[in-house]
């Protein structure tokens, strides 16, 4: 375009990133036409390389993620003149390379849906596309700056996103580690706050269009992993059941739910020494986002990310306090669409789905980060953690079939 500035770039454009089918050239203009912030800090520069190197270890089950590090012709030796941001390419060698690291049977899928499992991938990462694109300014909560998206086509082409690199302003944490209280009011704050956006747009923009990965849970993880435990907890139509029917069936309106908020996937802020804070940065991996319970979230947050004295101090006051938030973000009660005592019951039905889904996330998640740990007695020590929370939950989910769960327990438990 004529008055631009050429941009004389000493790089191979067409070298590939990391092996993939994307190169330095398509990385460049993808940044210099979408990330506001690389052309407000180095738009003009002109490039002497761009490295990448693969950070999804252990966290990507069906992507790999790639920190691309730019460095320009005229950076200075600070390590700071460099500019990092991510790409998330979906594909199977993420998905068999966890089968090889723990004893899962990935393929029941196949088996439960008839529906291939590369299909079911291809959907996923469109489900996830769509949702930057069309849900992320609506539901308004922290989620990551997206620059380009591309289409998943088997064979022909490789899909990505293309990402800010959240590393700079927000850290994980690992399953084997807590949170803490106030952490939990964050999340919920902003579970409230989005439930109530989602609520209150017309749902003709979202409803019907978010449900094929309501099942994706119930039939990758739940079955194979409860093979020995009984009948009652590897019915795979109580988990459908309290996944899509459920809150229906108590007169609750679906809200579109993150589907796998775990640890990995909440990215909290951190200070200039880069110390985990109690305000999220960013909720991340919205691949099996769908419509489904207002509970399904704050349920899987709770029974995956805290131990069993956090969780049961939370579940004292989480449903109060979310409905709370919900209240003030519509601006009275009588306009919020759930009554506590529906959100305490649609919370158990979700509960229990996901504190049996516990077993299987321990090991999943010890064997992918077992290499990492070079100490025997952190690594036991991790071990016992999570063996621990396992057991809480089983206790709880217990005493809730035993109790005021009796008749779903006897329903789908014989």
């Amino acid at each position: 375009m004529k008055g631009e500035k050429e941009i004389c770039d000493v790089v191979d454009i067409s070298k590939s990133i990391f092996g993939t089918s994307f190169t330095v050239e398509w990385l460049l203009d993808s940044l210099r036409q979408n990330d506001k912030v690389y052309q407000n800090l180095h738009g003009d520069r002109a490039v002497k390389d761009v490295t990448a190197y693969d950070v999804s270890g252990g966290k990507g089950f069906v992507s790999q993620v790639l920190r691309c590090t730019v460095t320009f012709v005229d950076s200075t030796n600070s390590a700071k003149d460099v500019y990092h941001t991510i790409l998330k390419i979906p594909g199977m060698e993420c998905l068999n390379e966890a089968k090889e690291k723990c004893d899962f049977d990935f393929d029941n899928y196949e088996k439960a849906t008839n529906k291939d499992k590369y299909t079911f991938m291809t959907e996923i990462h469109k489900f996830e596309c769509d949702f930057y694109k069309n849900l992320t300014t609506i539901i308004d909560v922290p989620c990551p700056k997206i620059f380009k998206t591309r289409e998943w086509i088997l064979k022909k082409q490789e899909g990505v996103i293309h990402m800010e690199d959240l590393t700079l302003r927000g850290k994980t944490l690992s399953f084997f580690e807590n949170i803490n209280l106030t952490q939990v009011k964050c999340v919920i704050r902003h579970l409230a706050h989005m439930h109530k956006n989602i609520l209150s747009i017309d749902p003709e923009i979202w409803h019907g269009k978010y449900v094929k990965t309501q099942e994706a849970l119930a039939d990758y993880v739940l079955i194979p992993i409860m093979n020995k435990l009984r009948k009652f907890y590897m019915n795979r139509d109580f988990a459908i059941y309290s996944t899509k029917q459920a809150h229906l069936d108590l007169g609750m309106k679906s809200v579109i739910v993150h589907g796998d908020m775990h640890s990995g996937n909440i990215m909290w802020a951190i200070n200039e020494e880069g110390d985990i804070q109690n305000e999220v940065a960013a909720f991340v991996d919205w691949q099996i986002m769908h419509e489904g319970s207002p509970m399904s979230d704050l349920a899987r947050f709770l029974t995956h990310c805290c131990d069993g004295v956090v969780r049961r101090q939370s579940e004292v006051f989480a449903i109060e306090y979310y409905f709370e938030c919900l209240t003030k973000e519509f601006g009275s009660k009588e306009k919020v669409p759930f009554t506590e005592e529906q959100l305490k019951k649609a919370y158990n039905y979700c509960f229990l789905t996901q504190a049996f889904y516990s077993i299987g996330v321990t090991e999943l998640m010890f064997t992918a980060n077992e290499d990492k740990i070079s100490s025997e007695s952190l690594k036991s020590a991790f071990y016992d953690f999570a063996v621990l929370k396992t057991l809480h939950l089983f206790e709880d989910a217990d005493k809730l079939l035993q109790g005021e769960m009796k008749d779903v327990f006897e329903k789908y438990g014989v």
